[in-house]
């Protein structure tokens, strides 16, 4: 099943989101602790002005939404605190799936 994890950065947490994107990218990329997780979409979110990174966004697939929350746990991003809010959902891919 497919799931959307959204994080929403607290404010004023910018330098901490620059300081740990190297390690988040990472981790989307190789994840050897959770095998039966495919990343399939991810990206930051912005303010109006385009630039300003406040979030993150990631279609991810796993065999249940526990493996998705506990996938997610494991966000560095998660782990240092930036999110405001945090949520994992199951969601239906109906435009743009691949393959």
């Amino acid at each position: 099943m497919y799931y959307v994890i959204l994080g929403i950065d607290k404010p004023g947490t910018g330098q901490e989101r620059l300081d740990t994107i190297g390690a988040f990218q990472a981790w989307i990329d190789d994840h050897p602790e959770h095998p039966d997780v495919t990343v399939h979409h991810g990206g930051p979110t912005f303010e109006d002005d385009g630039e300003t990174m406040n979030g993150t966004v990631n279609v991810i697939e796993a065999p249940s939404l526990e493996a998705a929350r506990a996938f997610a746990e494991d966000s560095p991003y998660r782990k240092a605190g930036i999110y405001a809010e945090f949520h994992v959902r199951p969601w239906s891919w109906r435009t743009g799936r691949p393959g």
